[in-house]
């Protein structure tokens, strides 16, 4: 009876560590209105990441860091993937990523009270007149460096805003629609004196960074993009922008 007891122990904590086991970590970062632990939903994004996994029957699990250890957890193989990420040529080397799970503006930011006019500008190069901020492991650093221009960096894109908002620099790059939600929430009665760069500095896709060293990574990205066309079939992906009043 006593061996019957324990073997009945093993197999519960065996069980239990496979449950644990199955369950996929995905770490993302603060990133409003896409992704944030103070959203309900965690932002739209993170709804439709959460939609596309139920669609694939794989539970899952959200972290959020910020973005530095984001990468280096996927590259390190901790987690599955991180999101939400744009393809460049530096991260192919490095990650594997999903079908497209939406879209970005990055832009520049400005207060109307320190730049006087629109900024006209044609490569990154006719930048270099004006102090530029940015955020620590954004995909522009490299581009900015490349054209001899050294960024201003926060740790994130609340803290960017913050010396926008306090003179520290006179641009700011980030995501347009995080820009302006960080702005009203934050300073909603100066809103009218920020701007945006009417040029984008780049119109991309977002989609999920892949670990190369998490285990079947590759066999879930391919349930994952199959389960995510299937949501856009059902009109499951529409409904969450509906909620959130994002274009498609």
């Amino acid at each position: 009876m006593r061996e019957k007891l324990i073997l009945l122990v093993v197999l519960v904590l065996l069980s239990a560590n496979i449950c644990s086991a199955a369950k996929v970590i995905l770490v993302t970062g603060e990133w409003p209105p896409y992704t944030s632990e103070k959203m309900e939903g965690y932002g739209f994004l993170s709804e439709i990441v959460f939609a596309v996994f139920k669609e694939t029957g794989i539970e899952i699990e959200y972290q959020f860091y910020p973005w530095l250890r984001c990468e280096k957890n996927i590259k390190e193989g901790d987690a599955y993937a991180a999101f939400p990420y744009i393809i460049t040529d530096e991260r192919k080397a490095i990650y594997d990523f999903s079908d497209p799970l939406g879209k970005s503006s990055f832009k520049l930011f400005y207060l109307k009270s320190n730049v006087q006019s629109d900024v006209v500008w044609e490569k990154y190069e006719d930048l270099k007149e004006y102090k530029i901020g940015g955020i620590a492991g954004y995909w522009y650093e490299k581009a900015f460096a490349d054209a001899g221009i050294k960024l201003d960096l926060a740790v994130s894109d609340e803290l960017g805003v913050k010396k926008l908002e306090a003179g520290r620099f006179d641009l700011l790059a980030t995501d347009e629609l995080v820009g302006w939600t960080l702005i009203k929430k934050m300073f909603p009665a100066d809103i009218d004196n920020f701007a945006v760069v009417n040029k984008a500095l780049k119109n991309d896709l977002l989609r999920l960074m892949v670990s190369r060293t998490y285990p079947d990574a590759q066999t879930i990205t391919k349930k994952v993009n199959e389960a995510l066309q299937r949501i856009k079939d059902k009109g499951i992906y529409l409904e969450i922008l509906k909620k959130y009043n994002i274009s498609e």
